[in-house]
């Protein structure tokens, strides 16, 4: 099938489907932006390792994961498009259909990766969810999600949240490549991306966070008037002057 908005409004009115809105359901119909999607998970693929898709949908980009890699469980949190993944992949080898809520998913042993259409609303809990993660991190992930939401990732000094300083100790944060509202169902009202994030190994002061969200809550502090305008490399610093 050819993919577009019309036709993937078409395979839902078939499937007796409307996109849930408290679900956040989106699904991307523009090949080509699945196809730089791809292309991005590859740059940072381990072979042998586990690719982990959140909400598969109507299986348009499991469809293209299936294609260009032996290991993937698709998680999907709606009991209806759940059904539509299993009969379209029951019979494909490599793919693992969980019904369940991706904060659920128990963190691998073993490498993996986290990709997907995340939809917007979970951004916040997922980062913090697995970024955090004390037994295994996914050494990376690629999503598409909010732009903004991608920049507040990535913010600087003065616009240095909580959240920016989390996603930078987890890893390399990149904007890869736009992706307009044509280019998903439902189309949202925000422009969307392709962001990556490359897991980093980094060692923090043992108290980082404990100075980090102390100054969050009580600024302003005699040491920080405004939490916003410390980058991490300042905030490891402060961090370490309290030791």
């Amino acid at each position: 099938m050819k993919l577009s908005q019309e036709n993937c409004r078409a395979e839902l009115e078939k499937e007796g489907l409307i996109p849930r809105k408290y679900h956040g359901q989106v699904f991307t119909t523009d090949r080509k932006v699945i196809d730089k999607l791809i292309e991005t998970i590859k740059s940072i693929y381990k072979p042998g390792t586990k690719i982990v898709e959140i909400g598969g949908g109507l299986g348009y980009i499991t469809e293209q994961l299936v294609k260009h890699f032996d290991d993937v469980d698709v998680v999907e949190l709606d009991e209806d498009l759940y059904n539509v993944l299993n009969k379209k992949f029951i019979h494909k080898k490599g793919v693992r259909l969980i019904h369940g809520d991706i904060m659920d998913y128990k963190p691998l042993k073993s490498d993996y990766l986290f990709v997907g259409n995340i939809p917007f609303h979970i951004s916040g809990r997922l980062y913090r969810r697995f970024m955090s993660d004390e037994r295994h991190k996914p050494y990376g992930m690629v999503f598409i999600t909010d732009k903004q939401y991608a920049r507040t990732l990535m913010g600087q000094p003065p616009r240095c949240y909580r959240v920016s300083l989390q996603a930078q100790i987890y890893g390399n944060i990149e904007i890869v490549a736009d992706v307009p509202p044509e280019a998903v169902y439902p189309p949202p009202k925000v422009t969307g991306c392709i962001m990556k994030i490359t897991h980093r190994p980094m060692t923090l002061p043992k108290n980082f966070w404990v100075v980090v969200n102390y100054h969050f809550e009580n600024f302003p502090t005699k040491e920080v008037e405004s939490p916003k305008t410390l980058s991490l490399e300042d905030w490891i610093k402060t961090a370490n002057l309290r030791v």
